[in-house]
This record gives structure tokens, sequence and C-alpha cells, in this order.
């Protein structure tokens, strides 16, 4: 999370929703992190009882994309990478990194990724609270100056993923993310009119 006490405003940082780029970019304008970066309002609020008092928002990412994003990290980043090649051997695939397919993982899906981990949290983990207003990421310049200023500068794009590793998002992938994500459609669609 990254607050203001000037503002009394937070931001809740769902993996994967651009929170490396925005924690980032309000750290420039006067705005702190905590150090659970990632950790859910419910949690925060326990935490930190002062959170009770602040507006508190979070941006919300067409789950196909995100879950693309997440894949691309946990083959990428060079902790998460050493685990999923482990675990890949582990199961008998053979391919490497840069070479298994989307449709491969999902297919290995809970043999390489723990149900705990952050990275593939459903959204609603942070944004389904009564103190959160979710935003849109597609719109995330416009929405940080409509719920706090107007910055002088555009927000830059950080932990962007390359192409090593990417893969075809198939109709297999679209079922699977759609089942896996359900909540996050349905919030999309209630919360935000939005449907992906």
């Amino acid at each position: 999370m990254v607050f203001d006490k000037r503002l009394k405003i937070a931001f809740v940082l769902p993996t994967k929703t651009g929170s490396t780029s925005l924690r980032c970019y309000l750290r420039e304008y006067g705005f702190f992190r905590l150090k659970e970066k990632h950790e859910t309002v419910d949690k925060l609020i326990e935490l930190y009882p002062n959170l009770v008092d602040y507006s508190i928002y979070g941006f919300f990412r067409n789950p196909i994309e995100r879950f693309e994003s997440a894949l691309l990290y946990a083959k990428q980043h060079r902790i998460f990478s050493r685990v999923v090649e482990a675990k890949l051997k582990s199961i008998g695939v053979t391919k490497t990194l840069e070479e298994i397919s989307y449709d491969e993982m999902v297919d290995n899906f809970s043999s390489l990724f723990d149900d705990s981990l952050l990275l593939f949290r459903p959204q609603v983990d942070w944004l389904k609270h009564q103190k959160v207003t979710a935003l849109d990421y597609h719109n995330m310049q416009a929405e940080l100056t409509r719920v706090v200023a107007t910055f002088d500068e555009p927000m830059p794009v950080l932990n962007k993923a390359s192409d090593f590793g990417r893969s075809v998002i198939t109709d297999k992938v679209r079922d699977f993310v759609s089942n896996y994500y359900a909540a996050d459609y349905q919030f999309a669609k209630d919360v935000l009119g939005k449907e992906y």
C-alpha cells in the first residue's frame, strides 16, 4: 500500500496492476509505501487502524492481460523463474521457460503455483472491500488525476515484461482464466460496468 497522510488517500496494490509504476510515481508526489506492499485492506487496517479514515483506491486490470503478465513475470523474474524451472523438472516437463506454452503452464498450474502465491491471487482479494474504490487500470493517469490531483509528468511504465517466453493466448487459456478469475470478471461487470 502507498498512502499520503496529508490527503488521507491510500492505494492498495494488487499484483500485476501497475503497482511498481504507481508506487514509484506517487513517491515523487509525497506518498509513502508501507512495508506490507501487497497486503489486503482488512489486514492493513488491522495493522494500521488510522486507515479507516482514509479514502482507499485500487486499480483493476483486465484479468486475461493480468494473467499473461503474471505468467511472464514467473518466467522472467530471476527468483520466480528458478522456482518454476525446478517445479517443471520435478513433474517431468523438459521444455525451457522460453519454450513452454501458456497452455502447458495452465495444464500444470496447480503443480507450478501455490494457491497462496500473491502473483495469481484474484483482484477481488484487494478490491472487494467497502473501503476500496476500484479504478480502471487502462485509464490509470486520468484516474490518478481525478482522484488525487493533476500531475505534471506522465507515469512511466516500470517492470514491463519482455517477449521472452511469450506464447499464444488460446481458448484453453481464456477458459482457465474465466473460471479461475470468475469473481474478478463479475466484479468488473458489477462495479466498473465493464465486460472483458
